[in-house]
């Protein structure tokens, strides 16, 4: 079984990530897709739907020449379009909601070596939701505009250069800082301000390792993003290259054709970056782990108290 409770350097913090889902990634993803699965797939729907209306319009502007024809477009279906807005918003948070329990569901499951089956995990969700949504309640008007004032005074020091180097190094230590207080602030009873003086403290205790391993996951999860996005497109791109005559010939057939090209790469995208910051949650809390045992020695304390229950 996958040990949580682990002391790990830089390396470790990476490797171990990639040993977990090597382990775990069968059942962890599994269950991932029976939760959230359905949530993504009608996410998907309405977001075709909603692009179709809007595409149409943007093509029928374009083609006629005519910014009137936008707005008319989007006017005679205006009731389905704000539906399926409000609709993709709503599914998009929930789905998002369960994207952040999930991984600290899972892990805790790991930790109180408990089965990780489809259950247990809903069981987890449904009593942390509140929790969580409570987190990012407050976060909206605690971290939220912390962060902009980080990113405002970086931008303002990438005049005289030393920002540039900043940005790479603030924007992972942010994003860290957020993951380990919502880790504890699930994990444990503490509140909210507790969570992010804890995450700080995990944070700073192990900064550049920490920082470097989220910066890693970052990068790996966007260059795959990227390829994945590209792929389509480049189908696309080659199709259009292949019949040019064609789609001269026929506009309606090339605004389709652009169109359902358009919302596929969309749809792609919202699918594999909900899958893939799986990768970036789970090293998270790989790291909330390994600092804890670090600053805590729970291993040590747990197989001494287990060498006491078997001696009774």
């Amino acid at each position: 079984m996958f040990q949580l409770y682990k002391k790990r350097d830089f390396s470790a913090l990476v490797g171990d990530t990639f040993n977990l889902f090597k382990l775990e990634g069968k059942n962890y993803f599994k269950n991932y897709f029976i939760i959230n699965g359905g949530l993504l797939l009608l996410l998907v729907v309405i977001l075709y739907f909603f692009m179709k209306i809007f595409l149409d319009g943007a093509f029928t502007a374009a083609r006629t020449n005519n910014d009137e024809a936008f707005l008319n477009t989007i006017l005679s279906d205006l009731p389905l379009f704000i539906g399926f807005g409000f609709g993709m918003i709503l599914l998009i948070i929930l789905a998002s909601l369960i994207n952040y329990i999930y991984p600290v569901a899972y892990l805790k499951l790991i930790e109180e070596n408990q089965d990780r089956n489809t259950q247990n995990l809903i069981q987890y969700i449904k009593s942390k939701i509140g929790k969580t949504i409570l987190f990012y309640i407050l976060s909206i008007f605690v971290a939220i505009p912390i962060l902009f004032i980080i990113m405002a005074l970086t931008f303002l020091l990438v005049f005289v250069i030393i920002g540039i180097p900043l940005l790479f190094i603030l924007i992972p230590a942010y994003t860290s800082w957020i993951s380990l207080s919502y880790y504890h602030y699930i994990s444990t009873d503490a509140g909210y301000f507790e969570a992010l003086i804890k995450g700080y403290e995990l944070l700073r205790s192990k900064f550049w390792p920490v920082i470097g391993s989220n910066f890693v996951m970052q990068t790996i999860v966007q260059i795959t993003l990227g390829i994945l996005i590209m792929v389509p497109y480049f189908i696309g791109i080659a199709s259009i290259l292949v019949n040019p005559e064609g789609m001269e010939q026929n506009p309606e057939k090339a605004f389709s054709f652009v169109t359902i090209m358009l919302t596929v790469i969309m749809i792609i995208s919202i699918l594999f970056n909900y899958t893939l910051q799986n990768i970036i949650l789970i090293n998270q809390g790989i790291i909330y782990y390994s600092i804890r045992e670090e600053q805590e020695n729970i291993s040590v304390i747990s197989s001494i108290d287990s060498i006491g229950t078997n001696e009774e």
